[in-house]
């Protein structure tokens, strides 16, 4: 058995592993925020047009969905105690911190690390939940489905990133690499931050299965049209099959219209639940209503801030999911009304930040946000080196 090679526990492989990656996305997000600061911007190495937001998109939402809670959470939704390819997502793990250090000086070299580690990671997603669950796919809940619809998109896009980094490397073109990357990721971008982010919501807001819930109903095909659809129609465009003037239909029928659905059922299935506030749900409403206003900017003409409001919106839902995690994992430490003040600092940062007059306010507050993610990083890292000496 390939865990039994890798870790004598598997629970315990998956809660370091999970670990390792949460760390990995703090520091990634860190840096990304860092980068945004003017001082950066005195001498710009040539990754800095694509350093901030890669960075904020694929080195801290997909590893800290697909490989932290991927390691934390699926297993446990999924009826075991481990993964499958424990080994693979160790190997993800070390190509993806090679990519944090490398993309601001090769950013090319950097997106191709991240390409192979999230496909390692993925490939331990998809067989977990092909061949270690214990439950059937009626009963999955929407936390599952959204790491395989995650996964699913995420082999899609690092497949096709890596084919162009190659050619452009072997073309010696990096230059003009660096600048069609730029708007060449915002479709398969926006998809691997909604999938997760959405999933995550959903598992904040519903802690247990509903009575006739809409939300595991819709789940499999919501998630399935938002990861998969888009990735798979941008890839097609890249050779030529789909015009480029369809992408923005295809982000509206494939992001924006199952977001909606699922919304409606969260709310219909909250209503019946009666959600309580605590401290984890203001960020599931935080990422809801950045969701929700970056599409109704779709609206107005100039207007078009939903890349930005989605990106700051799926960081609000994997802090929320940390803080989740955070709070069962310390149970003697009292988070919820920490948990309430960061999540409202958060959203008032996010929402100067995709602002455009608000920028430079919003980069304080968010920077002051960071600040308490760097503390949390300090009492995670305590939590690892306690659960390691206990073991």
């Amino acid at each position: 058995m390939t865990f039994q090679a890798f870790d004598t526990f598997p629970n315990t492989t998956s809660r370091r592993l999970g670990t390792s990656f949460i760390l990995l996305a703090l520091f990634a997000g860190v840096l990304g925020g860092s980068m945004a600061l003017p001082v950066f911007h005195i001498h710009p190495t040539a990754g800095q047009s694509l350093c901030h937001g890669v960075l904020m998109t694929f080195f801290v939402i997909c590893p800290a969905a697909l490989g932290g809670f991927g390691q934390w959470l699926l297993p446990k939704a999924l009826g075991t105690n481990k993964t499958s390819l424990p080994a693979a997502s160790l190997a993800g793990f070390g190509f993806l911190a090679c990519g944090v250090v490398l993309l601001p000086i090769f950013p090319a070299v950097g997106l191709l690390m991240w390409a192979l580690g999230v496909l390692s990671v993925a490939v331990d997603i998809v067989a977990t939940i092909l061949e270690e669950r214990r439950i059937s796919f009626r009963d999955a809940s929407p936390l599952v489905w959204s790491f395989l619809a995650t996964a699913s998109g995420a082999v899609v896009t690092a497949a096709v990133l890596a084919a162009l980094v190659t050619k452009g490397l072997y073309r010696d073109d990096v230059v003009g690499l660096n600048d069609r990357l730029v708007t060449l990721l915002h479709l398969p971008e926006t998809a691997l931050m909604l999938t997760p982010a959405l999933g995550l919501v959903a598992a904040i807001l519903l802690r247990r299965p509903v009575a006739g819930s809409l939300t595991w109903r819709v789940a499999p095909y919501v998630f399935g049209t938002i990861g998969l659809v888009g990735p798979l129609f941008w890839a097609d465009s890249l050779f030529g099959g789909t015009p480029n003037s369809m992408l923005p239909a295809i982000a509206l029928l494939s992001q924006a219209l199952p977001c909606a659905m699922l919304l409606a059922a969260l709310c219909r299935d909250m209503w019946v639940e009666r959600v309580e506030l605590d401290g984890v749900t203001p960020w599931a409403f935080g990422a809801l209503a950045l969701f929700a206003s970056g599409w109704a900017s779709m609206l107005f003409p100039g207007q078009d801030i939903a890349h930005s409001a989605a990106a700051f919106g799926s960081i609000m839902a994997l802090c929320g999911g940390f803080y989740a995690w955070l709070s069962y994992q310390l149970p003697s430490v009292s988070l919820p009304r920490v948990g309430k003040l960061h999540a409202l600092l958060t959203l008032a940062g996010s929402i100067c930040s995709v602002v455009p007059a608000l920028a430079e306010v919003g980069g304080l507050i968010m920077g002051l946000s960071l600040i308490g993610f760097a503390v949390l990083g300090v009492t995670l890292m305590k939590e690892a080196g306690r659960v390691r000496v206990s073991s």
